[in-house]
């Protein structure tokens, strides 16, 4: 047995693995505060339709309140019926495409997110933009023990710090914590490019994709179309449910993705976003079916973009006081549709080892170590998972066909 206590844990961003993390704390008794560069408006789009396989849903049901997890479920939508495989003049070509695993549920990142803020209140701070961190004395050991006295400092670009026992990165693919504790390890670029965008569902829209998912396959391009179809309304169902969440009206909609070929001059372009994202996509399906082109010609022009594809996997760091949680440590391809739900089972899984420590159970740095352990092997498993996937997604180069 340890003296029991943790101290306050700092996690950096809001997005959905931090503030699973966030309440996973909060529900074992823990002091946490989240600090997310963000201004807090809401304004800066987040992404689209997710889909939510058991480990995920088991992980926001550990640790949400009932009520917030209550609004996950109403708002939440259905991933079953057929996965259909179309021509570019929508002819059925398999109507068997591999899926979601049974059980799994379709979220829209943005609506999470809001979901997830709720009752956190003043543990959240926006507009922290990390610029550094500093460990204290005796607190990073490859194998020992602790060392008395460790703290962990951020330093934020507004001038402010704040200081804990523990601190942890869930600030994305270019992670500042990441950086500070393997400077060595950067983003794998790939050679591919992603656009997308979302389309308010019609009648007319929906039957394009009738199940849990549709791919259009061109000769050189692939379109993938997936539903994102509310059980309930996310604004009334929060009016309802959790009075006072800020949650705006919300289309249910059909998200698409295509992917830019290697070769085409966008490819190695950084990203675009609105029409010229649109347009670029309109132009590699010129001559596929009317109600695909529409698709995308009535896209909410909010919502479309276009950037290079990334990944990483990770090796181990020195065990210390500072660790990382979802994308920081395995920025995943989309391709595998697993970054969200491993980056929740890593919330729950190093709450459980701080909850450990914070009972006296276990020493700090033994909690932490045990939880790299975990996260490495869960997480680079994730990250070739999305690399093999990705082969379903992208036509053979010619001399891969000879």
């Amino acid at each position: 047995m340890t003296e029991q206590g943790v101290g306050r844990v700092l996690v950096i961003g809001a997005g959905l693995g931090g503030l699973t993390l966030a309440h996973a704390l909060v529900r074992a008794g823990l002091d946490v505060r989240v600090y997310e560069a963000d201004d807090g408006s809401g304004e800066r789009f987040q992404g689209y339709r997710i889909g939510l396989a058991e480990p995920g849903l088991t992980a926001l049901r550990a640790s949400l309140p009932q009520r917030l997890y209550e609004m996950v479920e109403a708002t939440s939508g259905g991933l079953t019926g057929p996965g259909l495989l179309f021509d570019e003049q929508l002819t059925v070509l398999s109507r068997d495409l591999d899926g979601p695993v049974e059980g799994s549920r379709a979220v829209d990142r943005q609506v999470l997110r809001r979901i997830l803020l709720g009752d956190l209140g003043d543990r959240v701070t926006h507009g922290k933009r990390l610029t550094g961190v500093a460990e204290g004395a005796g607190v990073r050991s490859a194998h020992g023990t602790e060392g008395a006295g460790g703290s962990v400092t951020a330093r934020f670009a507004d001038g402010t710090q704040a200081t804990g026992a523990v601190l942890v990165g869930a600030d994305g693919g270019n992670s500042v914590v990441r950086r500070h504790l393997v400077p060595e390890v950067g983003l794998v670029e790939s050679d591919l490019c992603g656009a997308m965008g979302r389309t308010t569902i019609t009648d007319r829209f929906l039957r394009l994709v009738p199940g849990r998912g549709t791919m259009v396959k061109g000769r050189e391009v692939t379109l993938m179309l997936g539903r994102m179809q509310f059980d309930r309304e996310p604004s009334a169902a929060a009016a309802d449910l959790v009075p006072g969440l800020d949650m705006p009206y919300r289309d249910s909609y059909v998200r698409w993705v295509l992917l830019v070929p290697p070769g085409h001059p966008a490819a190695t372009d950084p990203g675009s976003a609105g029409e010229d994202a649109r347009e670029l996509v309109l132009e590699l399906i010129e001559g596929w079916h009317p109600d695909l082109r529409d698709l995308v010609r009535s896209a909410d022009m909010s919502a479309v973009g276009r950037s290079k594809i990334y990944d990483r996997p990770m090796p181990p760091w020195p065990v210390g006081r500072i660790t990382l949680l979802g994308d920081s440590a395995h920025l995943t391809l989309a391709s595998g549709g697993n970054g969200a739900n491993t980056a929740m089972q890593d919330a729950v899984r190093l709450s459980a080892r701080l909850a450990e420590a914070h009972r006296g159970e276990r020493d700090l740095l033994s909690a932490l170590g045990a939880y790299q352990d975990d996260l490495l092997e869960r997480g680079n498993a994730a990250v070739q998972f999305g690399k093999e996937a990705l082969k379903r997604f992208v036509p053979p180069r010619p001399q891969e066909t000879r």
